[in-house]
């Protein structure tokens, strides 16, 4: 895989990726070492739940995820994992910027215990880490156009997730009172929530994908998974049957209807996206290009 130099002196100059992420996320080309942890990028709709039952029940991988706090473990006083089902967890909770907080506090990443955090806080979850302990970063991506419409109806039906009044508003009006997704990938690297966003984000945050993370496609399920798996030296114990059942019957899936590309509400949220979109193009030149690191058998480690 092809990484340009960026020493002092060279001809290129690589943009400035936020300190957290540069000092404690692994590049995706350094050997992966027994202090460095799994983390995923959990960007909502985009196949993360899939990736939790594969990993968690299929490969028997300890993950850390919103399940840490619940079922009283929200009072534990030290860190340890618990079984649920078919799954093993840590007890802290890294979906909720109070949850990594603590999870750090904890020394989740010094700890060992983990071998798969999940968080949607893409610039919050790499400060559990440190230049010792790595975190190596993939995620699954998918069009944020189809991202952003699957999440509003999941949110229509989800009643753990219910917004109030979402159900009684079509996709287009929802959209026309200035509401829903707006260039959400590159907010969450860049850690800017509420500025204006400007080209030089969105080369910031490609920069953070071509250098740290393995990329995976929704749209490419499963050649997606078996990478990730390679990568990470992952073996499921059972065979093949859990895995090829989940990619069959997949998980958290919401059957609604597609939005038509062209129509009143494809094009208020591709406008509301167009960096995204530009990240997420980006995101499939380098699901390509990284094919040069699972062109051998074996793993990084």
């Amino acid at each position: 895989l092809y990484l340009p130099d960026y020493s002092e002196g060279g001809a290129l100059h690589a943009p400035a990726i936020p300190r957290a992420i540069a000092e404690n996320i692994a590049m995706i080309t350094d050997p992966i070492t027994p202090e460095d942890t799994a983390f995923f990028w959990h960007i909502p709709k985009a196949g993360g739940s899939t990736v939790k039952a594969y990993y968690g029940k299929c490969f028997q991988l300890v993950e850390v995820t919103e399940v840490g706090s619940m079922f009283g473990h929200d009072k534990d006083k030290k860190i340890d994992v618990f079984p649920r089902g078919d799954y093993h967890y840590v007890n802290v909770d890294t979906s909720t910027p109070e949850g990594l907080h603590h999870a750090k506090e904890f020394k989740l990443a010094e700890s060992g215990l983990a071998d798969l955090v999940f968080s949607i806080y893409a610039h919050g979850g790499s400060k559990l880490f440190n230049p010792v302990n790595r975190g190596r970063f993939f995620a699954m991506f998918r069009h944020p156009v189809e991202r952003a419409a699957s999440l509003f109806y999941y949110r229509q039906t989800a009643t753990w997730e219910k917004i109030f009044g979402l159900n009684t508003l079509t996709l287009e009006q929802f959209l026309r009172k200035g509401r829903g997704e707006k260039n959400w990938m590159v907010r969450l690297l860049t850690n800017k929530f509420t500025e204006r966003l400007t080209g030089e984000d969105l080369e910031v945050a490609k920069e953070i994908l071509r250098t740290r993370c393995v990329v995976g496609l929704m749209d490419r399920m499963e050649e997606s998974l078996d990478r990730f798996s390679t990568y990470f030296g992952w073996s499921a114990p059972d065979g093949d049957d859990c895995k090829n059942e989940l990619l069959h019957k997949g998980v958290n899936r919401n059957s609604h209807a597609k939005v038509k590309v062209g129509s009143e509400a494809w094009n208020i949220m591709y406008e509301q996206n167009e960096l995204d979109i530009k990240l997420y193009e980006y995101a499939q030149v380098l699901f390509e290009e990284q094919r040069l690191l699972f062109s051998y058998e074996g793993s990084q480690r």
